[in-house]
């Protein structure tokens, strides 16, 4: 049996003692650099993601971006293709007239109308626009028709008849082109109708006028019509091109 001396039991204690905080302070380097690596993760992990959001959202601001540029494009040719479907007027030679169906309406506008019109046609641009609305008739052509008839209204044998319609007298030019529209669209060119010949302005001829040169005139006012209006259109038109 041994028997401890109290010097070494001493000296063995402060030895452990002085042991101690060596391994606390290791300890502590050593969750101080753990704690230290894991928040540099951290923070490049938080800081990549952010990098990757924002590279994200400018790539989908970029391409929302270009979609609106290419959907405003599409929509700026649509809507200039459109205009041009619906704005165009055909710029008809005279023997083209000449086989027209006049009982359909010509889509002008009371614009189209006042480039045209002149003598006592001028300010009935509305009437003679209205009646196409009322009766479906071509109005360039009852347009032509006085024009021939009247020179444009200035020569009228009975007071405000522009037409040679009948051997009466109207009491304005407006009541003047409402009957002679109506009286074409319903007796001249309805099928069936007692003054029927065709829809062109030969089946019209042969019954409305006796000269023989009645339906060249009337074509030849018309196509000098058509043309004026298609010039404008296509002018209006290439400046949206």
């Amino acid at each position: 049996m041994r028997y401890y001396n109290i010097d070494e039991m001493n000296s063995s204690g402060t030895e452990k003692r002085h042991k101690w905080p060596l391994v606390f302070a290791v300890l502590s380097l050593v969750v101080s650099a753990a704690i230290l690596l894991a928040g540099m993760y951290t923070y490049q992990a938080q800081t990549a993601a952010a990098t990757e959001a924002e590279e994200e959202a400018l790539l989908k601001s970029s391409s929302t971006y270009s979609a609106r540029i290419d959907l405003g494009d599409t929509l700026r040719q649509s809507t200039v293709d459109e205009v041009v479907k619906s704005d165009e007027i055909k710029n008809y030679s005279i023997s083209e007239i000449r086989k027209m169906d006049v009982s359909k309406p010509s889509g002008v506008t009371v614009a189209d109308l006042k480039l045209v019109t002149r003598g006592n046609f001028v300010g009935l641009e509305e009437v003679f626009w209205q009646v196409e609305q009322d009766y479906g008739i071509n109005c360039l052509f009852v347009m032509a028709i006085g024009a021939n008839e009247s020179a444009f209204g200035t020569v009228c044998f009975r007071k405000n008849n522009m037409f040679g319609f009948g051997r009466k007298s109207y009491a304005t030019k407006a009541e003047n082109i409402d009957v002679v529209a109506r009286t074409l669209a319903t007796k001249y060119l309805t099928p069936g109708a007692s003054l029927y010949h065709g829809k062109t302005i030969d089946g019209v001829h042969k019954s409305y006028a006796a000269s023989p040169v009645w339906d060249d005139h009337v074509a030849k006012h018309m196509s000098n019509f058509y043309s004026k209006i298609s010039a404008n259109h296509n002018a209006a038109i290439e400046k949206l091109k």
